[in-house]
């Protein structure tokens, strides 16, 4: 199963994405199933996602990710799936380290380590798959995961709007996805409502909120399907709140638990 990220997470002028910066954080989400179709089969589901980014845009971000989900059918034993990842991207997004490892009832189904440099921030990258051993390029104009969040944060900042980018995130091996994202008006500070009386989100009453909705496509052919879809507020500090994770038969809802900001690197 494809992976969000970020909570997610393009090519604008290097002074624009600068503009916005994200702030080193720890968010714990609550999934529980908001709807699921027939042919799902889903009776139930619910678990955990765990997020935690560090680093500035002069030291490159670290992103540790975990998902914890149980998945109870209409029939037959319940599943448990376990994703977990720990990703860097260097300053300029030149470079992108990504570990994968996905744990399918206790065994271990997938364990990967990805590296993508390249000479540029729009510059075709060159891509290494381990233990396969595989060669892959990223295409040109692609963005990285930070690079991506940073510039639909920036399109929130000038008053939001449609983007379409190309984005490579590790989380389906050598492949590149087209997002299709849709950033709205920001919201006052402290207008979001399921925040605004939340104690959990205390740190983000201060601060405005643009909604956003990402449909991740395949990069190659012309599916008018996404793969997956999803949808959140998007803080001016980059947490993001409100979840909802479409998978096309079913959809997961992630609601803020717990918030810790950490301390923010000084850049030289």
């Amino acid at each position: 199963m494809k992976n969000i990220l970020p909570l997610a997470l393009l090519l604008l002028s290097a002074a624009n994405v600068e503009a916005a910066t994200v702030a080193p954080h720890r968010a714990i989400y609550e999934l529980t199933l908001l709807r699921a179709n027939d042919g799902a089969s889903l009776q139930s589901a619910d678990g955990r996602l765990a997020f935690e980014i560090q680093g500035s845009k002069c030291e490159g971000y670290s992103v540790s990710f975990r998902m914890a989900t149980k998945y109870r059918p209409k029939d037959g034993d319940p599943t448990v799936i376990d994703t977990q990842t720990i990703s860097y991207e260097g300053p300029g997004a030149l470079d992108f380290r990504h570990q994968l490892k996905e744990i399918i009832n206790g065994e271990t189904k997938q364990d990967i380590k990805i590296k993508v440099t390249r000479s540029g921030e729009q510059s075709e990258g060159q891509g290494e798959l381990s233990p396969k051993g595989e060669s892959f390029t990223v295409p040109v104009q692609t963005a990285l995961p930070m690079q991506h969040q940073l510039k639909l944060m920036t399109l929130g900042e000038t008053g939001g709007g449609r983007d379409s980018s190309l984005v490579y995130d590790g989380s389906d091996e050598t492949k590149s996805f087209r997002a299709i994202s849709f950033v709205g008006k920001e919201k006052p500070p402290g207008s979001v409502g399921r925040d605004s009386d939340d104690p959990v989100a205390a740190p983000l009453k201060s601060i405005g909120a643009w909604p956003m909705s990402i449909s991740y496509y395949a990069a190659e052919g012309s599916s008018e399907t996404p793969e997956y879809q999803v949808t959140f507020d998007m803080y001016e500090n980059g947490v993001a709140t409100g979840l909802k994770l479409d998978y096309g038969e079913f959809v997961l809802a992630g609601k803020l638990k717990e918030l810790t900001m950490l301390d923010v690197p000084e850049c030289p």
